[in-house]
């Protein structure tokens, strides 16, 4: 649209915001402060910026073209980080913020930088804070984004939806200095301190014998000051239960758990104070389920250092797998997130749930024991999964070949994910599949596993210095957007409908909500 054209429309929308204007014109962004006008341009799969102000206050956006009206300006740029930074200083809340005092926070992370405006929609009057930009440095390795994009394409939806409620920026699992320095300083709001690195579950396995030997090369103050603070002590949480340590409890949480929360209480002083970030706490990364009474050393410990995270996350009792629903007892879960949830709300602060995305079975369970106190649930790699829904819908045999890569190359990823995929050879052959299939791979667990993990190896397989996969991908998305927000959608209203109680069962989810298609 030429912008003559253009500055009809916005003239008629300074004199009346509900005038009847080109198509174009992406309804929710639009912004009109006294005489300027901002919006979103959308023309085909091509979006820009378009924005009317006084000539001289322009200055700081950049333009593909521009069009002068006496002593204003009308410009089209580009959706890039210098016109996102010139945009935020008129408009803050496109930047992201704390989430500290909302009740119910979910994390998003867009592993591919398009998914946050269906996120936006779909939570828009709910009451749950989002957290559009969650990506740990595994993730933005593997799929080659940093973090000041993955935070820029967040803010451009938010502009985009009209989102004035608040969103975060989740510096996702980093683990020393320097992963916390680049998140904070492109523009994080919150870290999620991964503690796998200063944490020694190793010592959980040993024979009583050796764990004493261990334990006794500490320094005699540092083993009586534990003890005298635990051994023979019963911690009330208030709801009727009790933590007691056994001298053993005491050995594995000591020596497993106290080097990462002295590290805790130096991040907290070198970032989280003098930068106010959202802190969470994450022990999720072990091979054996928290127990109370390591959970309550770290809290208590933290606690004693004048430190109250914003969450933390234990590993829970059975398995978050990728992609899929909760594997386990769900009784014995209920109990496990119970005392879990009580030693939170003893100290101050809210459950996190890693790897939360498809865990249908779990939310009801979250929703009894942490509505009234509040939580954190993680999701990321199902929008991903639903992007694919949108290759399976337009483009099957295409989707065959995605997967064929998938489980052929499936050892790219063995070292990051534990999924039952990688061992118990239920997976669909590729050479078995036809396009009739391709819906199946969506629903099946281990086909969706294969696909999940393999996003990175999708995205970055190249043969003679291009792209094979990546680039098709993209254009099959941005020309079925609306589909593709459509799925998410529907799928994302499954977890929060069970995880804020407005459903009750897995099966009340699937009746309202599936078919997608």
């Amino acid at each position: 649209m030429a912008l003559e054209n253009l500055l009809l429309d916005v003239k008629k929308l300074i004199e009346n915001p509900d005038a009847d204007v080109d198509e174009g014109i992406y309804r929710p962004s639009v912004q009109i402060d006294r005489r300027n006008v901002y919006f979103i341009y959308r023309e085909g799969i091509k979006k820009s910026l378009i924005v009317y102000e006084d000539a001289r206050k322009a200055r700081d956006f950049q333009a593909d073209e521009t069009l002068v009206d006496d002593d204003y300006v009308l410009l089209k740029g580009p959706l890039n980080f210098f016109n996102n930074q010139a945009l935020a200083k008129r408009f803050a809340w496109i930047k992201p913020s704390s989430r500290h005092g909302h009740k119910y926070t979910l994390g998003l992370g867009d592993r591919l930088g398009i998914a946050s405006n269906a996120h936006l929609k779909l939570l828009k009057g709910r009451g749950i804070f989002p957290v559009l930009a969650q990506q740990s440095i595994r993730e933005l390795l593997l799929s080659n984004r940093t973090f000041t994009d993955v935070i820029e394409a967040a803010s451009w939806s938010v502009f985009e939806e009209g989102y004035r409620d608040g969103w975060g920026a989740d510096g996702d699992h980093v683990k020393n200095a320097y992963e916390i320095d680049y998140a904070v300083r492109s523009g994080a709001t919150m870290i999620t301190l991964d503690l796998t690195e200063k944490t020694h579950t190793e010592y959980l396995a040993y024979s009583d014998e050796d764990l004493d030997a261990k334990y006794n090369e500490l320094a005699p103050e540092i083993r009586e000051k534990f003890e005298k603070k635990y051994l023979n002590h019963r911690f009330e949480l208030g709801n009727g239960d009790v933590v007691e340590f056994s001298p053993r409890d005491l050995k594995e949480a000591v020596l497993a758990f106290n080097e990462g929360v002295l590290f805790a209480e130096w991040v907290n002083e070198k970032f989280v104070k003098p930068y106010a970030l959202d802190f969470e706490v994450s022990v999720d990364e072990t091979p054996v389920s928290t127990t109370p009474a390591q959970h309550y050393f770290f809290a208590n410990e933290l606690a004693d250092a004048g430190i109250t995270p914003e969450t933390l996350a234990p590993r829970f009792y059975g398995e978050f797998q990728k992609a899929i629903d909760y594997i386990g007892d769900l009784d014995r879960f209920e109990k496990d997130f119970g005392e879990h949830e009580a030693i939170a709300e003893k100290f101050g602060y809210k459950l996190s749930v890693h790897s939360g995305s498809d865990k249908l079975s779990a939310y009801p369970v979250i929703a009894r024991l942490a509505n009234q106190h509040g939580w954190h649930v993680k999701t990321a790699g199902t929008n991903w999964l639903e992007a694919l829904r949108v290759v399976a819908h337009e483009d099957p045999q295409f989707m065959l070949e995605l997967y064929k890569f998938s489980y052929d190359n499936l050892d790219d990823v063995k070292d990051f994910y534990v999924f039952n995929a990688q061992t118990d050879g239920k997976a669909p052959k590729p050479e078995d599949l036809t396009e009739k299939d391709v819906n199946m791979l969506l629903v099946d667990d281990d086909a969706r596993q294969v696909l999940h993990t393999m996003y990175g190896s999708i995205l970055g397989y190249t043969e003679n210095y291009q792209y094979v996969y990546r680039d098709r991908l993209f254009d099959i998305l941005l020309h079925h957007a609306d589909e593709y927000d459509k799925y998410l959608s529907l799928h994302m209203a499954e977890h929060v409908d069970l995880l804020q109680g407005i459903e009750t069962t897995k099966q009340a989810v699937l009746d309202k909500y599936e078919p997608k298609d």
